[in-house]
Order: C-alpha cells, then structure tokens, then sequence
C-alpha cells in the first residue's frame, strides 16, 4: 500500500486488509465508498446509536478533503481511522 505522505504512520488494521485486495478490488472499495459518502450526503443512510454517528461524522472531514485540498488528506484519514479504530466498529 502507498503511504500517504504526513498521514500517522501506526498500523491500522485496515491498512493490512487494503494491502491484501488486488487493484481491480481497491477501485470497485473506492467506488463502493463513494456511493455510500453520496448516500449520508443525501439523508438516505442515518445513524442513530452514538457510536455509528461519530463514525459518520468523521468521514465529512476525510470527503471535504478529497474534494478540496489534497494537503489535508492525511489529518483528515488519521482523524477517521482513530474513530474507527477506536471500537467504534468493533465488537
């Protein structure tokens, strides 16, 4: 996996589960990803327990960066997978 120049650099989990996926399975992740960012834009994917909620909220920062300044990608990531790490998506 490429590293993200500024982005923490501890071992996510997730950084080990990308590097296992061939690059057909990282666009069709990515473009998976985009339509779920589309779908909590538009109010059609809502969370109501707390901990999915801080989830999502984490992610608009991560999307205003992938469609604004590339400079502020890798807060943002680090920002993102801290919450997801944090057992937020874990049980």
């Amino acid at each position: 996996m490429p590293k993200i120049h500024g982005a923490d650099t501890r071992q996510s989990p997730y950084v080990s589960k990308l590097a296992g996926i061939e690059p057909e399975g990282v666009t069709a992740l990515a473009l998976a990803a985009l339509a779920l960012l589309d779908a909590i834009n538009a109010g059609k994917l809502v969370a109501t327990d707390p901990d999915t909620r801080a989830l999502l909220e984490s992610l608009y920062p991560l999307q205003d960066a992938l469609h604004g300044s590339a400079d502020q990608i890798p807060a943002a990531l680090t920002s993102f997978l801290t919450v997801a790490e944090s057992g937020v998506c874990h049980d």
